[in-house]
């Protein structure tokens, strides 16, 4: 549990207002006392903040270590994955969506080490769920498809 202690002129705190309350409506706030100050001439209000950290919490500075996916996967598999990350891009872009939304990097991954990718495989992958199956592996699959075909044509 932390605290946090907040200091509000009576007269002209408007910008001091807008902190307590950005900052309220940012943590989850478990208590807040009030009181009436006097010191000299100054009177203001003073707000005692009592919340909790959220134990999910990344401390500042620190960043997820990102994956490697060219070492993980072999030279068939990344080239798969790297196809279907131009088709999840132009996916995201035609729903003006983060790529994130319609696959992450993990299950693209997962997608590239199938021996056939359809819409039955692509639902069998861990975290691909039924909606985003219906919504995004018709579109994938033709995606590929495309691409494979653009390839075909420029190879020949």
């Amino acid at each position: 549990m932390q605290y946090k202690v907040f200091t509000i002129p009576i007269v002209g705190g408007d910008e001091e207002t807008e902190k307590l309350n950005k900052f309220l409506r940012a943590n989850k706030t478990v208590k807040v006392d009030k009181e009436l100050a006097v010191s000299g001439d100054m009177t203001y209000w003073t707000f005692c903040v009592q919340y909790l950290i959220p134990p999910m919490t990344t401390p500042v500075g620190e960043r997820k270590e990102k994956i490697d996916y060219k070492s993980m996967l072999d030279e068939n598999q990344f080239r798969v994955f790297s196809l279907l990350r131009k088709c999840r891009k132009a996916i995201a872009d035609e729903d003006a969506i983060p790529a994130f939304a319609v696959f992450v990097d993990a299950e693209l991954a997962e997608m590239s080490k199938l021996d056939e990718i359809n819409e039955k495989t692509i639902a069998s992958i861990e975290g691909v769920g039924k909606q985003r199956t219906d919504k995004y592996a018709r579109r994938m699959i033709e995606k590929m498809y495309e691409a494979n075909r653009e390839s075909d044509i420029k190879n020949s």
